[in-house]
């Protein structure tokens, strides 16, 4: 396969969007074919940058993966690594001996004789490397072979900079503008994937309405402002209330929505009574005015139903069902059954 070939046939899987990891094995496949490599490979560092891993790896005939074996990878261990690439803009070295020692270190546990490392550049910022191993031979790389790379390497930071903006359009679109939680539309899509798991592996969950007590007065009395801050309060407030495995959504107007994970109705009302009780004894203060609130919730789980009768329609109606239930019993309360 010759040089403009492979770079075409990357080219054209760039712009599938549709299956990433299959794109990305696709491509270091076609690169490894192509550079003879013993082993071509993808590695993503955190969110903080202190550590990598190994996401994609393609290896040639008899050599080892090392995919498993390198999936925290503490630049603290390496910190030559990152120094070199960021300073020279990649690592070339056809005897890996001549390298700094932490360096070897990671290396000759991989049988790694000669490397070539870019680094993925994000949006100005480093935020990983992909790399190129040789373990047979001590391998010598023209400089028109390490250009191609290099050219490479841009194309897959562009793929990782497509795929980036494309999530956050993604998660920007699915959160609500005021609160900065999950809105109406991702929690049903949500609620129907947690359906199919508890139908195919059991995983429980329950599903709890929460509605502002009186949030009209509070409007009225104290001016819309005033309203969409208690709204982003009462959100912090569930926040800092709920596990960080359980779903928080904004379900319209003053009603919040909470799924909670593999447990039943019996824990979350236990929860959400811990919850509704953190806010019946927390005075907001906005512009210097005191603002005290209480809430009303309904609540269900999947063994409120059959199988065959649970839908994200019938969670939704129950809970909204018991919620309005808990407010006819004067409101401040939960209602979790008939």
């Amino acid at each position: 396969m010759k040089s403009l070939e492979m770079l075409s046939k990357i080219a054209l899987l760039a712009v599938n969007t549709e299956d990433f990891n299959n794109q990305m094995n696709n491509i270091l496949q076609i690169i490894g074919k192509y550079t003879k490599v013993s082993r071509a490979y993808i590695f993503i560092d955190n969110e903080e940058g202190t550590a990598t891993r190994n996401e994609f790896e393609w290896c040639n005939t008899d050599i080892k993966p090392q995919i498993d074996k390198l999936k925290d990878l503490q630049y603290s261990e390496i910190p030559s690594l990152r120094r070199i690439l960021l300073e020279e803009g990649r690592l070339y070295c056809e005897d890996i001996q001549k390298l700094p020692q932490d360096i070897i270190n990671i290396l000759e546990s991989q049988d790694i004789l000669s490397i070539i490392i870019y680094p993925l550049i994000i949006n100005n910022k480093m935020k990983g490397f992909i790399g190129f191993d040789e373990c047979k031979t001590n391998k010598q790389w023209r400089e028109k072979d390490l250009s191609i790379l290099a050219t490479i390497s841009g194309i897959i930071s562009n793929i990782y900079i497509n795929r980036f903006n494309l999530l956050k359009i993604k998660e920007l679109s699915s959160r609500d503008a005021l609160t900065n939680i999950y809105n109406r539309r991702f929690i049903l899509d949500t609620l129907e994937k947690d359906i199919d798991r508890y139908k195919e592996k059991n995983h429980p969950f329950s599903v709890s309405i929460l509605d502002i007590d009186y949030f009209k007065k509070i409007n009225d009395n104290y001016g819309h402002q005033a309203g969409d801050y208690i709204l982003q309060e009462f959100t912090k407030t569930i926040l800092n209330n709920i596990r960080k495995t359980d779903l928080l959504g904004r379900y319209g107007g003053e009603e919040f929505i909470i799924v909670t994970y593999d447990t039943l109705k019996n824990n979350t009302v236990k929860r959400i009574s811990e919850l509704l009780n953190v806010i019946r004894n927390t005075t907001y203060s906005y512009n210097s005015k005191s603002i005290n609130f209480t809430f009303s919730a309904g609540i269900c789980d999947v063994t409120d139903f059959s199988i065959e009768d649970i839908s994200f329609e019938t969670l939704i109606s129950l809970a909204d069902k018991r919620l309005y239930a808990a407010k006819d019993a004067g409101r401040d309360c939960i209602k979790y059954c008939e």
